[in-house]
């Protein structure tokens, strides 16, 4: 087998080898990265919950201090 001597196929030969390359990487790359999108998950309900909870709490709070501020200003 006599190696072909035109220089375009050499050029497509690199081409294509390079994109191989490129794809081989890419999988590589996909199989080595952990899937992150589970404890992301986890991550965002649990600070939602946690965002909620001192939501309700200022609430709560404030609504207490408007009650103590209207029965001092009643009474005063």
């Amino acid at each position: 087998m006599n190696p072909p001597t035109d220089p375009r196929d050499a050029d497509e030969r690199a081409l294509a080898q390079a994109l191989r390359e490129q794809a081989r990487q890419e999988q590589a790359r996909q199989e080595q990265a952990p899937d992150v999108s589970e404890a992301l998950q986890q991550r965002i309900s649990a600070e939602s919950r946690d965002s909620g909870v001192v939501y309700v709490v200022v609430q709560v709070l404030l609504f207490g201090a408007l009650l103590a501020a209207a029965a001092w200003y009643f009474w005063n």
